[in-house]
């Protein structure tokens, strides 16, 4: 768990659980009979994800969730 004060840094507990997210996905992955493009898209999803909540809140998002399509 993060050692973040409970009332703040709501920014980083996004960015914590995405990874959070990713780390069991990219385990998957390491199994998988074609590695890279699994965790191309387990990177893709969780990235989508993450900026899907950040969208949802009234601060200043992350620079790459401006950005579209293989960018």
């Amino acid at each position: 768990p993060l050692l973040l004060p409970p009332t703040a840094f709501a920014h980083l507990r996004r960015q914590a659980a995405a990874l959070a997210a990713l780390r069991p996905r990219m385990s998957d992955c390491c199994r998988h009979h074609s590695p890279l493009p699994c965790a191309r898209r387990a990177w893709t999803d969780v990235l989508d994800g993450f900026c899907t909540d950040e969208f949802g809140v009234k601060t200043r998002q992350f620079h790459c969730c401006r950005r579209k399509g293989a960018a």
